[in-house]
C-alpha cells in the first residue's frame, strides 16, 4: 500500500509558508494617467515611486548568483504540474507566476546577468506580496530555451519574460502557443513576433521612419542611404524607401557594403568624387592662362577645393556604428561630402561618446529613446550594482515591471492578449511603449543632436500615443 506523499507534505509546507507571508512587506504601487491627453500611457504614480531615489529600505537587493541553481536545475522539475497550479509556498495562496527566461550560461551569459540585476530592481520596486517571478537558464541556445519555456510552462507561469535571442523567441513559440501562455522577449527582431511572442525590443525600422519624417519637417528632401549589407541593413534599406516613399521626397542613393574595407571606394562612387574632382581640374585649366583679376581670384578660390560642385544629396542616413562609424566619418570628408550641406542622420547606435569628437558628426541627428528615462535607471543600477548596464537591462526591467503592475495583491493576475494590447500603452524605462495585436512593440522615440558636450534633444519623444487605426 503506497501512501499519496502530499498527505504529508502539504501541512509542512503550509505551515513553512505561514512563515513567509508574515515578512512579506512590499506592497505594489498603483499606476496611474497622466492628466491632459486621453488616452493615457500608464506610469506609477506621483509619490508612489521614485524612479530617481535609492532603494526602499528594509530589502536588500543581492546579485544573482549564477552559480546556484536555476529552477529547472533544482527540485521543481520533480514537482507535479497539478500539485504547483494548486498551491504556492505561501501556504495555498496562488501567486502569480512569471518565468524569466534568460540566458545564465553559454555566450550571451554576461549580457543575462545584467538582464537578471535589472529584473530584480523591477521586481523590487513593483512586485507585490503574490507575485513570483522564476528564472529560467536558455544556456544561450534556442534548444536550451525551448527547454527553459518547457519547465516554465509545467511550473504554471501565466506568462514569460524573454528570451533574449530572436531565434530563441521563434523556437518557443509552438510551446507557447499550445500551453496559451504569451512571452515578452528582449529581441528586435520583428520576425519573431507570433500570436503568443510580443517583440518588446527597439525595432531600427522604427528609428528610420522617426528619423525620416523629422528630416522631411525640416526641410531634407533628397535622401540617401548607406548601410551593411547584412540582415540589419537590409531591414534599414526596407524601412528607408517605405518612410522616403510615404514622405513624397526623392530617394537619390542606397549604398550598402560588406565590410569596412569597401566604405572608402563606395563612398567615393556615391559622392561621385572623380566627377566632381575631374570637373574643378578643367575649371582650373581655364582659368590658369589667364591673367585678369577677376579670373585670378576665381582661380585662388578653386585652389581650395577639392570638388566643384554639389552631391545629388541633401540627407545622408548612415546606419552603423562602432569602428565601422568611425571609419565611415573619416571617408566622408576625405571625397568631400560637406556636413554643412548634407544633413547626417543616424540610429541609436550613434549614442556613443566619441560621437561626438568626430568633426563631420557634429551636429547629425539620430533617433532613440528618450534619455531622461533611461538616465535614472542606470543611476539606479549603478548605486545597487556599481557598474553600467547593457542597453537591454531596461527592456528586463519594464518587462518584468508590467507583469508586476498587472497582477494584483491576491496573486491574481490578467495576462491575456487583450490587456497587453492596451492601446494607451504604458510608460517605461525607455519612455512610452505599446504592444500590438501582431506581436510588435511601437514606442515613442526622441531626436538627439550630436553635440560637442553631450546629445542635445531637439525633438523630444511623444507622452502619449495617437488613436490605433485599422
Amino acid at each position: 500500500m503506497f501512501l499519496n506523499p502530499r498527505v504529508y507534505l502539504l501541512p509542512l509546507l503550509l505551515a513553512i509558508t505561514l512563515v513567509l507571508s508574515a515578512c512579506q512587506t512590499v506592497e505594489i504601487p498603483k499606476w496611474w494617467e497622466v492628466p491632459g491627453t486621453t488616452p493615457q500611457a500608464r506610469g506609477p504614480a506621483p509619490g508612489s515611486y521614485d524612479p530617481t531615489a535609492a532603494p526602499r529600505q528594509g530589502k536588500e537587493i543581492q546579485p544573482w548568483d549564477p552559480s546556484q541553481p536555476t529552477v529547472q536545475q533544482a527540485d521543481a522539475q520533480a514537482k507535479s504540474q497539478e500539485w504547483m497550479t494548486q498551491y504556492d509556498v505561501r501556504g495555498g495562496v496562488r501567486a502569480a507566476r512569471v518565468g524569466l527566461l534568460v540566458p545564465l550560461s553559454g555566450r550571451a551569459a554576461k549580457v543575462g546577468q545584467e538582464i537578471m540585476n535589472a529584473a530584480q530592481l523591477a521586481l523590487f520596486d513593483f512586485a507585490g506580496p503574490n507575485y513570483e517571478l522564476l528564472p529560467y537558464d536558455t544556456q544561450s541556445t534556442p534548444e536550451g530555451a525551448v527547454q527553459a519555456a518547457q519547465y516554465a510552462i509545467s511550473d504554471g507561469v501565466s506568462i514569460i519574460v524573454g528570451p533574449l535571442l530572436s531565434k530563441s523567441a521563434q523556437a518557443i513559440a509552438p510551446y507557447l502557443q499550445a500551453a496559451n501562455v504569451n512571452a515578452l522577449a528582449f529581441t528586435n527582431d520583428s520576425t519573431a513576433a507570433s500570436q503568443n511572442v510580443f517583440v518588446m525590443g527597439v525595432r531600427p525600422e522604427e528609428e528610420v521612419e522617426r528619423i525620416i519624417n523629422f528630416a522631411v519637417l525640416q526641410g531634407s528632401t533628397r535622401f540617401a542611404l548607406l548601410a551593411p549589407a547584412d540582415e540589419y541593413g537590409i531591414r534599414i534599406r526596407t524601412a528607408f524607401e517605405a518612410a522616403v516613399q510615404s514622405n513624397g521626397v526623392e530617394l537619390s542613393k542606397i549604398v550598402q557594403f560588406l565590410g569596412s574595407d569597401d566604405l572608402p571606394a563606395m563612398i567615393r562612387e556615391m559622392a561621385d568624387y572623380d566627377i566632381r574632382r575631374q570637373d574643378l581640374l578643367e575649371q582650373k585649366k581655364e582659368l590658369e592662362g589667364k591673367e585678369d583679376a577677376l579670373s585670378q581670384k576665381a582661380l585662388e578660390r578653386l585652389e581650395l577645393l577639392q570638388t566643384v560642385g554639389d552631391v545629388d544629396f541633401d540627407a545622408l542616413l548612415v546606419a552603423a556604428g562602432g569602428k565601422t562609424l568611425q571609419s565611415i566619418a573619416a571617408n566622408l570628408p576625405y571625397y568631400d561630402v560637406d556636413p554643412k550641406k548634407v544633413r547626417m542622420l543616424g540610429t541609436s547606435l550613434w549614442e556613443a561618446k566619441w560621437v561626438r569628437a568626430e568633426p563631420a558628426l557634429l551636429g547629425g541627428w539620430f533617433a532613440a529613446p528618450s534619455a531622461k528615462n533611461r538616465g535614472d535607471f542606470v543611476r539606479q543600477y549603478q548605486s545597487v550594482y556599481s557598474s553600467a548596464p547593457h542597453r537591454l537591462a531596461t527592456l528586463a526591467y519594464d518587462a518584468v515591471a508590467l507583469s508586476a503592475v498587472l497582477a494584483n495583491d491576491k496573486g491574481e493576475a490578467d495576462y491575456s492578449r487583450a490587456t497587453l494590447t492596451d492601446p494607451a500603452g504604458y510608460l517605461g524605462r525607455n519612455g512610452i511603449f505599446r504592444l500590438h495585436s501582431w506581436g510588435l512593440a511601437e514606442r515613442g522615440l526622441a531626436i538627439m543632436q550630436v553635440q560637442k558636450k553631450s546629445f542635445r534633444e531637439i525633438s523630444p519623444a511623444p507622452k502619449s500615443f495617437a488613436p490605433v487605426t485599422n
